[in-house]
């Protein structure tokens, strides 16, 4: 059932929770170069290996003038708060040292308003053993802006989540918020693991927690949220199409939602198209829509870290974005 919309008063809050940075696609068009076919999940997988002999590296100064255009372009679509996931294993592969790349998105994003932009660390599942090691080891190191981890891959390949179970336990001590990409393309089975295992806040897509009953009163019950994307849904073939998309089932159960644009760069849509895109598939008003989304401002991530000699709370010299 969708719920009712809140009384009139003020705009609501559009808070934007599952976002991809896409630096290499980001870079590919300042070059000129030809955009890549992502039809199916296969080729979106193998588009994003970092091991890749030919791709296209991405250097401190792209990503500071990324994430400043990052920030305009949530501006433009009405968005409040934004999470942005960013993978370390992608910098640090065209050279990057971890204290650069963290540095470089604590400077860039802490000063950022309308919208506020937060940092959401996403390791992949592959990742290899002694990398997972090294970002436990350093995850109570991140400054404030990164509020968040996030598994993320292949889960079809990767279907087992225990290598990243330290890093989930180091990030709750450390009071970061977690989400999974799970369930996407994988069974419910997916799910349960990152709630169970992970102990997972939000979940990245979950389209199959539709297919269990029990599931879903689990996560309506636990105020588990669900990162939804209609549009990167029907791209990448996790659904035939946006009137197949389980949305209605997942909100009939009671279970907490927010729309998201995922892979925007990919997609060609903004989070203003998948809200119009929501609405037609609800059969709901816009403001409806509008008043949903603001819902899961709630599910926002928040950090409070503990005090630290030589914290990144003020961008170190040189950072600045742009």
């Amino acid at each position: 059932m969708i719920p009712s919309p809140a009384p009139a008063g003020r705009a609501p809050l559009l808070p934007h929770l599952h976002l991809h940075l896409e630096p290499e696609e980001r870079k590919r068009r300042e070059l000129g170069m030809p955009g890549r076919n992502f039809g199916d999940r296969h080729q979106f997988f193998e588009a994003h290996r970092v091991d890749r002999a030919d791709a296209v590296p991405v250097t401190v100064r792209d990503l500071r003038r990324f994430l400043a255009d990052v920030h305009t372009e949530q501006r433009e679509q009405g968005v409040a708060h934004a999470e942005l996931r960013l993978s370390p294993r992608r910098f640090l592969r065209d050279g990057m040292t971890w204290q650069e790349f963290t540095d470089t998105v604590q400077g860039c994003l802490a000063p950022l308003r309308d919208p506020v932009m937060r940092a959401v660390l996403l390791v992949n599942r592959n990742s290899p053993a002694p990398f997972l090691a090294m970002v436990t080891e350093r995850i109570a190191e991140l400054p404030p802006v990164f509020t968040g981890v996030d598994l993320a891959g292949d889960e079809i390949q990767h279907p087992d989540v225990r290598p990243a179970v330290p890093l989930f336990r180091a990030a709750a001590d450390s009071g970061l918020g977690r989400t999974v990409h799970a369930g996407e393309f994988g069974p419910e089975e997916h799910i349960w693991r990152a709630l169970d295992v992970l102990g997972a806040q939000r979940i990245g897509h979950g389209v199959s927690a539709a297919a269990g009953s029990a599931l879903m009163w689990r996560m309506a019950r636990d105020g588990i949220l669900l990162e939804v994307s209609l549009t990167s849904n029907v791209a990448l073939g996790a659904v035939p199409g946006p009137a197949a998309h389980p949305l209605p089932a997942f909100l009939e159960a009671g279970v907490p939602v927010a729309f998201n644009s995922d892979v925007p760069l990919h997609t060609g849509r903004t989070l203003v198209d998948e809200l119009r895109l929501a609405s037609d598939a609800l059969g709901a008003a816009p403001e409806v829509i509008r008043d949903l989304q603001s819902r899961a401002a709630r599910h926002c991530f928040t950090r409070h870290p503990p005090a630290r000699s030589g914290s990144a709370s003020s961008p170190p010299a040189g950072s600045a974005c742009g």
